[in-house]
């Protein structure tokens, strides 16, 4: 019995995922292109699997922000990456199920309930789940409660801690928070030896590069590649705010 719920709920998984993906390809202009890298990353790692391309030439700076975004989630197996390919949908465009255009009207036949209210509860999300839910104020809460001052330097699943996530989503409000917390290790290395300069710089956040350089980021420190902060560089403006 327990075999079978499972794959009932894959199947609606899989169903949830189509659909979403499919409004993607309609309503690009409805995200931002570090919103729309996000994406990429997911869907390329919920349909194919780990990132398994040669990393663009460094010249090649749109190819090699899609792979970063894709080589970024390579611990997520497919049904994962799927939950949070549809996540993300929800909380971009929450009605993006209910109020789609008519090119894309297949997506108003009913569908499973929104992942995203299987979320933790409010009692039990960390620092990182409220940062990726662009939750500015449940951040602000938690640091002004000192919940936050323990874990803030510590790195999840992913490889990433709350410095990263903040300037790879582009929150801006919410990277100025965290700059606030005392410890946190601006330069603090990923699992893939990034920094929070580097997510900034591959996803072409400009408000966190720069907020972050005025806080004294090492625009310097290498990755396990070897690639600076430069090397990695979204385009040609986020290069020459580096410079």
């Amino acid at each position: 019995m327990a075999d079978l719920t499972e794959e009932v709920m894959d199947s609606e998984l899989d169903t949830s995922f189509e659909k979403a993906s499919k409004f993607l390809e309609h309503s690009t202009e409805l995200f931002k292109q570090e919103q729309l890298l996000q994406f990429y990353g997911l869907y390329k790692q919920a349909t194919v699997g780990p990132c398994n391309i040669s990393k663009p030439a460094i010249y090649s700076m749109a190819a090699r922000a899609k792979w970063y975004a894709w080589d970024k989630v390579k611990a997520l197996d497919t049904m994962e990456a799927k939950k949070d390919y549809v996540r993300l949908m929800d909380q971009l465009a929450p009605n993006w199920c209910e109020n789609s255009s008519s090119e894309a009207a297949w997506v108003s036949v009913s569908r499973p309930k929104r992942l995203s209210e299987s979320l933790p509860d409010e009692t039990n999300k960390s620092l990182i789940d409220r940062i990726k839910e662009d939750d500015v104020n449940g951040v602000r809460n938690m640091i002004t409660n000192g919940d936050s001052s323990a874990s803030v330097n510590v790195l999840d699943h992913e490889g990433l801690a709350a410095i990263h996530w903040a300037a790879d989503r582009g929150n801006v409000d919410i990277l100025a928070i965290l700059l606030t917390i005392d410890g946190i290790d601006i330069n603090l290395r990923g699992g893939d030896g990034q920094t929070a300069l580097h997510y900034a710089s591959s996803c072409g956040n400009i408000e966190c590069l720069k907020l972050l350089l005025k806080h004294g980021a090492d625009r310097s420190i290498r990755d396990e590649e070897g690639e600076t902060c430069s090397d990695v560089a979204y385009n040609q403006v986020i290069k020459a705010c580096l410079m």
